[in-house]
């Protein structure tokens, strides 16, 4: 046998060996890769079936121009944001100035989405008002125990949960869901300052209003606490994924704000 014929069979051998393990290296990757396939959707499939059931969960922007009495009397603005751990936060901040009287407020919630539910996580307010002192309301939701531990002031307050309560925020967002999804708006239990308020809304109907982006087909919405002799009106958006345009408050029958859409 020649060498050139061993170094051929050598060759042929060491090509055969080298596809063996190529093949078997490339069944291997393969298989690897449907495992970790397999694992990311056990680990994301959950939550992502339980954000796709909340039409109203996507992020926006709207800035506000606020009245009162027709006069214009400061700005505020409204953030829809998903972070990076995959929780939500919205954001509300106004600037009011109203002769020598100034008020500057800023809230947020971040909440998380549990199946067909929202779960306030912490909600927080600042509040800075002439001639009165700064204050901060704070409020820790912990779902896994269902106890809620907040502070106002000086007043501090730990009370029990139920799945279904909401923030100041967060209703706005349960409101907006049912109106996209075309279903009925149900009772909203909010927690604020150590008590829960029973909230009840009323679809009133189509209105066109004026915004600072033109006239807007939107849905009206009443919530009306007859307790304490106040309304607020919502107007959302038929045509932008019902963002509120525009948010009244009345108080013993006389308009205290209104805040109308500029841009979103």
């Amino acid at each position: 046998m020649s060498l050139d014929s061993v170094t051929i069979d050598s060759i042929t051998e060491t090509a055969k060996l080298s596809s063996t393990v190529s093949l078997s290296n490339k069944t291997l990757y393969l298989l690897v890769n449907t495992i970790l396939l397999v694992i990311a959707l056990l680990i994301t499939s959950p939550l992502a079936a339980e954000e796709q059931q909340f039409s109203a969960l996507k992020p926006y922007s709207i800035t506000y121009e606020v009245l009162h009495e027709g006069d214009d009397v400061g700005t505020a603005s409204r953030q829809l944001t998903q972070l990076s751990n995959g929780q939500w936060q919205i954001s509300m901040e106004s600037d009011i100035s109203y002769y020598f009287l100034s008020d500057k407020r800023r809230e947020t919630s971040r909440f998380m989405i549990d199946a067909e539910h929202i779960l306030p996580l912490v909600y927080q307010r600042l509040s800075e008002t002439s001639l009165r002192s700064d204050t901060t309301l704070l409020q820790n939701f912990d779902w896994s125990n269902l106890t809620e531990q907040g502070s106002y002031k000086d007043a501090k307050w730990t009370q029990p949960l139920k799945i279904g309560y909401l923030d100041q925020l967060t209703q706005v967002t349960m409101i907006r869901e049912h109106l996209m999804t075309q279903k009925p708006i149900p009772p909203i239990d909010i927690s604020y300052r150590g008590s829960i308020r029973h909230h009840e809304f009323k679809v009133i109907g189509e209105e066109i209003i004026k915004t600072g982006k033109g006239d807007i087909r939107t849905a009206k919405v009443q919530l009306n606490e007859k307790d304490r002799d106040r309304k607020t009106n919502f107007w959302f958006a038929l045509e932008d994924n019902m963002l509120p345009v525009q948010v009244q408050r009345i108080k013993e029958g006389e308009e205290q704000a209104k805040l109308v859409a500029q841009d979103w």
